[in-house]
Parts: structure tokens; sequence; C-alpha cells
């Protein structure tokens, strides 16, 4: 399948879970209108034993990695949400503070033999950071800017003696049951 589009940012602070139980989340908020890229990284451990003069065994899993996220802007609300910033009339306090555990998500457009679907990526637990902030001067011509942010994934066990989870896709017909997906893994009400 071709992807050929990116929407849909969503995200929400981790309530409860990853220790054996399910991982609940609370504040999820969905932004339409953000999404320029999104990068998901895997760290692997991959180790092979060798015996006899060649390779035996062989260990080749995730081990975390990190989610890059570009986007066309970046208000202070979403700012100080994932990175736990403090936002008070109109100004945020960027501090040295850690970053809350969050759930990240969005979805893409993808096209098969003329067939649209649209699928649906959530992150279960990131830990946001911001490493650069960068502007650049207008010159002869217009050259847009965007904002990213990079945050840490981290795995969670969602049952007692379970796998380790990072990321759950899903691939749906319609573009109101990609959103709506992610917003239930938010726990997004409306």
């Amino acid at each position: 399948m071709a992807r050929i589009g990116l929407k849909g940012l969503t995200y929400a602070k981790m309530a409860s879970g990853g220790d054996g139980t399910a991982v609940t989340y609370t504040g999820g908020k969905q932004k339409a209108d953000l999404m320029v890229r999104a990068n998901v990284r895997y760290e692997r451990d991959n180790a092979k034993q060798y015996a006899d003069d060649h390779a035996v065994e062989s260990v080749n899993g995730i081990t975390g990695g990190t989610v890059e996220l570009e986007t066309a802007s970046l208000p202070d609300e979403v700012t100080s949400d994932l990175m736990g910033y403090e936002l008070t009339s109109g100004e945020m306090a960027i501090t040295g503070d850690e970053a809350p555990y969050s759930g990240i998500g969005y979805y893409t457009c993808e096209i098969f033999h003329g067939v649209k679907s649209y699928k649906s990526y959530w992150c279960y637990k990131t830990q946001p950071g911001m490493t650069e902030d960068n502007a650049e001067t207008k010159g002869q011509s217009t050259t847009f800017q965007n904002s990213k942010i990079t945050a840490d994934l981290l795995g969670v066990v969602q049952s007692e003696g379970g796998k380790v989870d990072f990321v759950i896709t899903k691939t749906h017909t319609t573009e109101a049951a990609a959103i709506a997906w992610l917003k239930g893994k938010a726990n997004i009400s409306t």
C-alpha cells in the first residue's frame, strides 16, 4: 500500500496501567490540522550466538525507540500538554522538569489498487522532549518552517506475565473510523 496522507495528531497523558494492567489515559486531545511527518524508529536487541563457526541462535526484539513528530504549527497548548510545561495567562514557562508519560497517535491514508484505507497508529507510552527550537529569517523566497517533537518510545506490559507492547495499529475502511479509534485509545468522549 502506498501512503498518501497523514493526519489526526492525538495524544493523552497516561493515567495508570502498563505494570501488568491495561493502560488508561486522561486529558486526551486530537488536533486535526497539525501533522507534517511522523517517524517511529525502533531500537532492537540484535545479538547472535555462534558455535561451530556459525550463528546458531539470535535475539532480535524491540527494546524501545523514538517517535519524531513534525507539525505545521505547535500551539503552546499542545506543547504544554506534551511537555508538562505550565501555561498561564498566555505565557508558557519552559522548565527542566520531565515530561509526563503520554500516548501519542495519528493516522495515514493509504491506497492500493485505487482503494483508499486509513491506518491508525497508537504509541502506548512516550515521553516527549524538546530538543530544538529553531527559526530562520525570511529570505528572497519563503521557506516554511515546521515544529518538531521527539519522544522516547517505551514499552508497557498490559497483562500479567504478558508481552511488552509498544505500538498498536488498525486499518479502517473510512477516515471517520480511524478518527474514532484514536479517540477511543486517548479516552476522548466527544
